[in-house]
């Protein structure tokens, strides 16, 4: 039985390098951020419900810190729904401009 060599498979899905100004950098940044505006959210989601649990067996402030993440919670989520709808525009190319 003879085996032969072949060269290695290229995934044609693979992204390629990320220089800057391509679109696959630019989209890899815009997903970072996605991802840390959301661990974010989530954070303060928990830490939010947490102090209310805290309220409810009767700790001391915890309303007070319950509103305190409730109201970050929400600026939070703002600046995600504005980053994910700025992440839908187009990029800007830098560059002389042409006139019509």
């Amino acid at each position: 039985m003879t085996t032969t060599q072949h060269e290695p498979h290229k995934d044609p899905t693979a992204l390629g390098p990320l220089e800057p100004g391509t679109p696959q950098r630019v989209a890899a940044r815009r997903r970072v951020w996605d991802i840390a505006w959301t661990a974010t959210c989530l954070l303060l989601a928990l830490w939010s419900v947490l102090w209310a649990v805290g309220a409810v067996r009767g700790a001391a402030n915890a309303w007070w810190w319950s509103g305190c993440g409730a109201v970050l919670l929400v600026l939070a989520l703002w600046a995600r729904r504005s980053a994910r709808r700025n992440a839908l525009r187009p990029v800007r190319q830098s560059g002389p401009a042409q006139e019509v």
